[in-house]
């Protein structure tokens, strides 16, 4: 985060030993510094709506990998909307880092690159009366593309911020214009990684629609994974690809 008019105060500070030098590769390494001294809370993800994975202590150092811009949160230096990943896979607020500029220190964080198959649904037992970790009912076509998303993305939640604006995916019939609102691309062009959506009564969907994985593309062919096509549970098709209604592109390179 900003550290605005303090240079002068903080040269003369180091020069009478009072700071500490910071550690070696200072581009990537910060300072905790949170309002009141106090302790500030490391998430699975860049926002409050994801869960909390452990703490730091103000004055604490952290290596920051990369950056994106989420969630606003007002810290000692003003309001950022930037949330900086750390080594340890977890995410903090850049509002309460002390960072020594204004902006982001890292790039944007790439996906994963990941492009996982088969039935591998961490729910796939689940009370379908209860949510999951994204805030989705659990073996709901949501709920698993949710869980793909986080394996190619890195993260997901259904109420997930992107570049200070709130969203909500809700119910399959929504994805595509949440995802436009958020500046996702949306299209017609299927590619492996992607999610294919269909609005109610396209396809066989229902009035809630529906959303599935792409995992692989062949020609005119789409080969999806999905849950509850098939009552709560996991199934593969394949299928025309101009029987799809929208493409959301939500990680980088799907």
């Amino acid at each position: 985060m900003r550290f605005k008019t303090m240079l002068t105060a903080l040269t003369g500070l180091l020069a009478a030993g009072v700071l500490s030098a910071a550690p070696a590769q200072a581009a990537t390494n910060a300072k905790i510094d949170a309002p009141g001294g106090s302790a500030v809370n490391l998430r699975g993800g860049p926002g409050t709506q994801y869960g909390v994975t452990g703490s730091a202590n103000s004055g604490s150092w952290v290596t920051i990998v990369c950056t994106t811009k989420s969630e606003p949160v007002s810290g000692k230096w003003g309001s950022s909307t930037i949330w900086d990943k750390l080594s340890n896979g977890s995410w903090v607020a850049d509002a309460f880092v002390y960072t020594g500029v204004s902006g982001a220190v890292e790039p944007e964080c790439p996906a994963t690159g990941r492009r996982p198959a088969g039935d591998d649904y961490p729910y796939k037992n689940g009370d379908v009366n209860l949510a999951d970790r994204w805030a989705m009912y659990i073996r709901q076509c949501t709920s698993f593309v949710a869980w793909r998303m986080e394996q190619v993305n890195g993260y997901f939640h259904n109420n997930m911020w992107r570049n200070g604006i709130a969203g909500h995916w809700g119910n399959a019939y929504e994805w595509n214009d949440n995802a436009i609102k958020l500046g996702y691309p949306v299209d017609h062009t299927p590619r492996a990684g992607a999610i294919a959506q269909f609005e109610p009564g396209v396809s066989g969907a229902s009035s809630a629609g529906h959303v599935a994985y792409i995992s692989a593309v062949n020609g005119s062919t789409v080969t999806i994974e999905e849950y509850n096509w098939s009552a709560y549970r996991y199934t593969t098709r394949q299928i025309p690809a101009n029987s799809i209604s929208n493409v959301i592109h939500f990680a980088a390179g799907t």
